[in-house]
Formats: C-alpha cells, structure tokens, sequence
C-alpha cells in the first residue's frame, strides 16, 4: 500500500469535496442514472473505467462520470480502484490515463 505525503492527502480532500460539491449541485436523478449505469458495467465486467460509461451514457451526463466514481469507491463502496491505469478515449482528454475500477460484491449478495 502506498503512504501518501501530507500535501497529497490535503490536495486529495479538496478533489473529493470538489467532486461531491459537483454532485450536490446536480439533478439527483442524473446522478442516479450515472451511477447505475457504473455499477451495471461494474457488475457485468468486473471491472470498469470511464472509458467503459463514456461508450453508453447520454453526452450531456460526462461531466458526472468521475464525481460517481469518487462517491462510489469511497466509504468501503461497491468500486474499489484497481491501481491500473488505462489511456482515456475523449478526445477532450488527449489520452492521459484513467482508473480502472473493480466491483466488490457487498456483503448482502455475497451470499
């Protein structure tokens, strides 16, 4: 596991305020869509990127795809990021990488 320095952590607490201040803002009914769509391809898969949600997912809900992944793999959520990197597909992106995430079956469907 890696130790994150002190100027990583505070920089990660302003992105995941910012991401849920991104969601507060939000229809809560598009953030829903959102992340139903995440967890279904999570689920088929096993494992998810934006790349993945970009592919079926109306335009006009993008914006809301990387404040879903942060909220769902926060708090022992159904996402856990997987530690790889893979090249984004948006052209608006350039190719930079994004995570890949892998679903966790909660406890309840483990069964």
């Amino acid at each position: 596991m890696t130790t994150l320095t002190k100027a990583e952590r505070d920089a990660a607490a302003v992105r995941d305020a910012t991401l849920e201040d991104l969601l507060a803002a939000a229809w809560p009914w598009d953030v829903d869509r959102v992340k139903a769509v995440v967890l279904a391809l999570a689920r088929e898969h096993g494992e998810v990127s934006a790349n993945d949600v970009r592919a079926v997912l109306e335009e006009r809900l993008h914006w809301l795809i990387g404040p879903a992944f942060n909220s769902l793999t926060h708090q022992r959520g159904p996402l856990v990021n997987t530690g790889r990197r893979v090249p984004s597909t948006s052209p608006a992106t350039k190719g930079h990488g994004i995570s890949v995430y892998r679903w966790v079956a909660p406890a309840s469907e483990a069964a």
